[in-house]
């Protein structure tokens, strides 16, 4: 083990990133071990600058024990299984439900229904394909985020896929995003956004790393798809059509083909 200093960033009110106090942790040599750093950041205070000499290492250490021990008893600390090249089934996870709408627009109705019928296409196409496949609900319940992880992590040999649309105060804003956490998820989502951003008149806003609650507390690679903006006046209507849902799903299952056999297998996923 080893010990390293980072410096935390937080959102302010406004959106905006600063500087927070700096913490102390410590994290095994496996580039794979997922550490929630949110509570340390949530207790910071912003400072201009820290500057740790040898002769503070004995505080260093305290620090880094008392940092290990509050990550342990949150639950925090998850170990992911690298399965990016090796997953046979695909837990596929449609965003929101039930009581949680998601977000709500003018131009393309209610987030949890696009993002329930995109993973409905969606299934059929991975099953073409080869993968068994889970679905986290297919009806419009409410499923927990922690839930959702618990469904993925007790699978073996997965990958994990949430679907989601977009949404923005600014109407101008479209564009396909998607999110991941750990490192062996960053190619699954590069694959996913390259095979949605070929349908014609679709954007990309890229592949992200972020601490979204299903894929930092999922024990298997994980990534989150920004489907399109439903503010968007253009994307939100080309998002409430079938058709366009439709490729969206083709697309995405391209791209986790890819990822698993390099093409090889993409004729039977269409």
């Amino acid at each position: 083990m080893k010990i390293i200093a980072a410096t935390f960033r937080k959102a302010d009110g406004d959106g905006k990133a600063r500087r927070t106090m700096l913490g102390v942790l410590i994290r095994r040599l496996n580039p794979n071990r997922i550490l929630d750093l949110n509570p340390l950041a949530r207790a910071a205070v912003p400072i201009r600058r820290v500057r740790i000499g040898l002769r503070h290492h004995r505080t260093l250490a305290l620090l880094a024990a008392a940092a290990m021990a509050l990550l342990l008893w949150s639950g925090c600390a998850v170990e992911v299984k690298d399965t990016s090249r090796t997953f046979t089934a695909v837990v596929i996870d449609a965003g929101h439900g039930g009581r949680d709408s998601g977000a709500t627009s003018r131009y393309a109705g209610l987030e949890k229904d696009a993002a329930l019928d995109v993973a409905m296409r969606l299934r059929p196409r991975l099953e073409a394909a080869g993968f068994r496949t889970v679905l986290t609900r297919s009806d419009d319940t409410f499923i927990p985020l922690d839930e959702r992880a618990r469904i993925s992590n007790r699978e073996k040999n997965v990958i994990f896929v949430s679907i989601h649309f977009n949404y923005s105060r600014r109407a101008d804003i479209r564009g396909t995003e998607v999110y991941y956490h750990s490192r062996c998820s960053a190619e699954i989502a590069r694959n996913i956004i390259s095979q949605v951003c070929a349908i014609p008149g679709t954007s990309s806003r890229g592949i992200h790393s972020a601490n979204f609650r299903v894929l930092k507390k999922n024990q298997y690679p994980a990534v989150l798809v920004e489907c399109g903006y439903l503010t968007n006046p253009y994307e939100g209507r080309r998002c409430r059509s079938g058709a366009f849902r439709d490729q969206v799903a083709e697309a995405i299952a391209r791209g986790i083909v890819i990822q698993r056999y390099g093409g090889g297998k993409m004729v039977a996923a269409e």
